[in-house]
């Protein structure tokens, strides 16, 4: 009786407990098996997942949720590491490699998305989404976003006992602020399982196979590129097993064809399966069960379903609003800066091998013509120093000359052709040696995390836009310390007052609070959606800022006043 409620329960949301056995399946997910289990324990969760389904529908009726190309937000990360052993105490760099897999997959940077067919390319979508190790722990100390534990346990199952202290594993940092990952080993042919939006806070969360997390290190193939990650926050992101875990099922979305059942292996184009005979599978979508080489794509749908999440009422809005992804004192980021693309369209003669600037170090080969190293620990260079960064060429079989430019966006603008911020503008070179080159960072430099862009091309004309023949795109990050600029805060001016807004929530007219000091000075006042785009459709008198024409959600407004910026948070309801 039991068993045929909670079928009810999931057959209400759309979903299934049909699973297909299939002989060759090597992807083991243990996502809705955990659904499953705790629907059993908690009967009210059916109706929490269906208030969180019924906001879905209400967000993708919206044309606005189709925007597929702008920044929702940024998520901090924690990641719990239980070991038994020494290969199952993870390096930080096979972590930092599967938080830059995230940040390629969730906003279509990673570069075998070029893999996706024709039939489907139209569909394959930004997120919006990036990920961030915590920089703040729940009591706002300094942390690495890591946190680590030996165990004498060697196989944890899937019941959640590494989410749990008194369980021998690693509580949960509260949900509402961090993506909890769990890196340990499963047992029992499991690479993942997740929880979906709407279950108790305490267990909220990834859980991942240490040799399949990331994509360097301890890893096993064909599981080695970080993909079941990528799956796995899917699920923690409202998002089905592609095939609706049933015969020719339901997964929820509209543009994601149907498909009688999971997909292994790397299956040859196209596949057609229930009737799809226009295109066939899609199981090239990271939802599916393909091997990691083989999966590349969300669909447009799939953005939207999860971009609902983050919006006004939507169960994990308060992620992106965080103070987990600060740093110790409570600054508020600014909304990211979102880059033009740079990339070479073919790496089949050179690319760069090598980049170096303090403690950051790669050496590499040939990434595709982009490489996102974004997510790696971010060298520290201080406002007013002198700073040397090396780079080197790599050739497949002859030396061609190559030019090679690095960026840096002092301001933080989300640009490279502000005055100053083309560092080093390198002569062409067939040398396969290292190059170095020295530049001095403004005094008047903005303090913070920035992007740092290096351009390797044969042309002296390629700049840091746009696409190019041969060569190759590296991104980094930097951390810009003793920058006289200032950077965002809502901090205390002297003794006069903070910046504030009210009333907060509301529903038309905000109050601007500017200290007393900051009067005299020129304001200015700007407002963005949780993706990071402009509102042009406000109105600032000076004090009061209408808001009358804004749609109900999360917006952050930024004041300038003089050489001073504040960052407010604010909801229009």
């Amino acid at each position: 009786m039991k068993k045929n409620y909670y079928a009810l329960a999931l057959a209400f949301l759309g979903l299934s407990l049909s699973f297909q056995a299939e002989a060759q399946k090597t992807r083991e997910c243990a996502t809705m098996e955990s659904l499953e289990r705790q629907m059993a324990a908690d009967p009210s969760l059916a109706q929490r997942m269906a208030a969180i389904e019924n906001q879905t529908r209400q967000f993708e009726a919206n044309p606005i949720s189709q925007r597929s190309t702008a920044l929702t937000g940024t998520i901090p990360v924690v990641v719990h590491v239980l070991y038994s052993n020494a290969n199952e105490n993870i390096s930080d760099a096979q972590i930092a490699s599967q938080i830059a897999v995230l940040n390629e997959d969730f906003r279509k940077l990673n570069s075998d998305v070029n893999n996706t067919p024709a039939a489907f390319a139209g569909l394959a979508a930004d997120a919006g989404l990036q990920f961030v190790l915590a920089k703040r722990d729940p009591n706002g100390n300094a942390t690495t976003g890591i946190q680590r534990k030996s165990s004498t346990k060697t196989t944890w199952g899937t019941a959640d006992a590494m989410k749990s202290t008194t369980t021998g594993g690693l509580n949960a940092w509260p949900a509402s602020q961090y993506l909890n990952l769990w890196v340990c080993n499963i047992g029992g042919g499991i690479l993942g399982y997740a929880q979906f939006p709407g279950g108790a806070a305490s267990t909220d969360g990834v859980v991942v196979g240490p040799n399949y997390f990331g994509r360097t290190g301890y890893l096993s193939a064909p599981f080695n590129k970080g993909r079941t990650a990528t799956h796995e926050v899917g699920h923690w992101l409202n998002l089905r097993h592609i095939w609706g875990d049933a015969s020719c099922g339901n997964d929820l979305v509209t543009d994601t064809p149907t498909q009688q059942t999971s997909n292994t292996g790397c299956p040859a184009f196209p596949r057609r399966t229930c009737g799809n005979t226009t295109n066939g599978d899609m199981f090239m979508n990271y939802m599916d069960y393909t091997d990691d080489a083989c999966m590349y794509m969300f669909s447009t749908g799939q953005s939207s379903r999860m971009n609902a999440l983050f919006t006004a009422g939507g169960s994990r809005a308060s992620l992106i609003t965080s103070l987990g992804g600060t740093a110790p004192g409570g600054t508020t980021p600014p909304p990211a800066a979102t880059y033009c693309a740079s990339k070479g369209t073919s790496v089949a003669y050179e690319f760069v091998d090598y980049v170096k600037l303090g403690t950051l170090v790669r050496t590499s080969g040939a990434d595709a013509g982009y490489y996102n190293g974004t997510a790696l620990a971010a060298p520290s260079i201080g406002a007013g120093t002198s700073q040397t960064v090396s780079f080197s060429a790599g050739f497949v079989g002859t030396a061609y000359s190559e030019y090679f430019k690095v960026y840096i966006d002092y301001n933080q603008n989300g640009l490279f052709t502000d005055a100053g911020e083309l560092v080093v503008n390198a002569a062409a070179s067939s040398v396969t040696t290292i190059r170095s080159a020295t530049f001095t960072v403004p005094a008047a430099a903005k303090s913070g995390t920035t992007r740092l862009r290096v351009v390797m091309s044969d042309n002296s004309a390629t700049t840091s836009c746009n696409s190019y023949s041969y060569g190759e795109t590296e991104d980094y990050t930097v951390n810009i310390t003793g920058g006289t600029a200032k950077t965002a805060s809502t901090a205390r001016i002297g003794n006069s007052t903070e910046y504030s807004v009210y009333p907060n929530p509301t529903a038309d007219v905000l109050n601007v609070v500017i200290p007393t000091d900051r009067l005299g000075s020129a304001v200015s006042v700007k407002v963005y959606d949780v993706r990071g785009a402009e509102m042009k459709q406000v109105a600032f008198d000076g004090s009061q800022l209408n808001v009358a024409n804004l749609s109900n959600g999360i917006y952050l407004l930024t004041i300038t006043a003089g050489d001073q910026v504040s960052h407010q948070r604010f909801v229009k309801q």
